[in-house]
């Protein structure tokens, strides 16, 4: 049987995750051994990460703990922000674009700026420092995408696992998709599966946890969630989505084909299918490819995320056309996940 051009490929790539592989291993063990130091803030932090270059599902997972903790304390959610154009410690104001602090931290600034802080800063230490110099009754930070970032060492690493490419059974890239060794896992208080199937089976959940366990400390607790999407909204007065005209579908997130497939399922028409890559840098440019001038009645619906990039780059009279489709996490055993992380929060705090 002949070679694939795929498998081909991953053996030619193979001396590449090889010495990627050193240089992640040398990395963890210095840390691990103290020659490299890590930090723990004074204020009680909780990380959201992942061994995987992306695709987990990190964002409604924050927003899952600014939900449950954000009404019992002081928090701020602390973001490298990804692909902004400044640099250094930002924080979100009302100035704030996608451009000035990323686009998920501009996401947390638009849902939960009435009850939290929303903070950017490549350097997670620095950023720490300067949030509590700034806010000092501040009591919680949320880290956001900080499991790499070995110089802090958070009260509760939280790792994400996604159900459909479990970090057990991948491979450091470029031949996997792993920006971290499967060993790094060790360093997690906790695991959720992400974006599982609403009819997952018990065996199901057991093998995924054996294979999880070869990782992780004894005893890590392991939960399990799904992405529900919510109803389609839009930023325009009163407008509201026509399910029987044709939509073009827009995107630019790790995993478009889910959102699709989502979209199909629901019964929507959908027309044109335009994909960008992750965190993609939308222009007035791609808006004029993604409307149809003789079409009035033509819809375009996004994700969540790419909105909070479209939505500055629109004239009044675009903005009906184009809409939205939010998400958030349920977790199973919610009542003992929420208890886990409250009960950590309390003996710190």
């Amino acid at each position: 049987m002949p070679f694939s051009i795929s498998l081909i490929l991953q053996i030619l790539l193979l001396p590449l995750t090889f010495l990627l592989t050193c240089v992640v291993y040398t990395r963890n063990w210095l840390y691990d051994n103290g020659i490299l130091t890590s930090t723990r803030p004074d204020v009680f932090t909780i990380n959201v990460g992942n061994l995987n270059l992306g695709g987990t599902g990190k964002t409604p997972h924050v927003e899952y703990l600014v939900n449950l903790l954000a009404s019992q304390y002081k928090t701020t959610i602390l973001s490298r922000g990804y692909k902004r154009q400044t640099k250094g410690f930002v924080w979100a104001d009302d100035t704030a674009t996608a451009q000035t602090i990323g686009d998920e931290p501009m996401q947390y600034y638009l849902k939960f700026k009435d009850k939290i802080k929303v903070v950017v800063c490549e350097d997670r230490i620095a950023g720490v420092n300067k949030i509590q110099a700034t806010f000092p009754d501040n009591e919680l930070i949320i880290l956001d995408d900080a499991f790499q970032h070995r110089r802090i060492a958070p009260h509760l690493n939280i790792l994400l696992c996604d159900y459909n490419r479990p970090f057990y059974a991948d491979y450091l890239a470029p031949v996997g998709k792993l920006r971290d060794i499967r060993r790094s896992a060790n360093r997690a208080h906790a695991v959720i599966v992400s974006k599982c199937p609403t009819d997952i089976s018990a065996k199901a959940k057991e093998e995924i946890k054996a294979g999880i366990s070869r990782y992780t400390l004894a005893d890590t607790p392991v939960c399990f969630s799904q992405i529900h999407y919510k109803a389609i909204s839009s930023y325009a007065e009163n407008k509201v989505f026509n399910v029987e005209n044709l939509a073009v579908v827009v995107t630019a997130i790790a995993r478009p084909e889910v959102f699709q497939e989502y979209l199909k399922k629901k019964g929507y028409s959908i027309g044109k299918v335009i994909d960008y890559p992750d965190h993609f840098a939308f222009s007035r440019n791609e808006i004029e490819q993604m409307l149809n001038r003789q079409n009035p009645l033509q819809q375009i619906i996004t994700t969540e995320k790419d909105m909070v990039k479209i939505k500055p780059l629109l004239y009044v009279q675009e903005l009906e056309r184009f809409f939205y489709v939010p998400i958030e996490v349920m977790i199973d055993d919610k009542a003992d996940f929420d208890s886990f992380i409250l009960s950590a929060i309390s003996k710190n705090i």
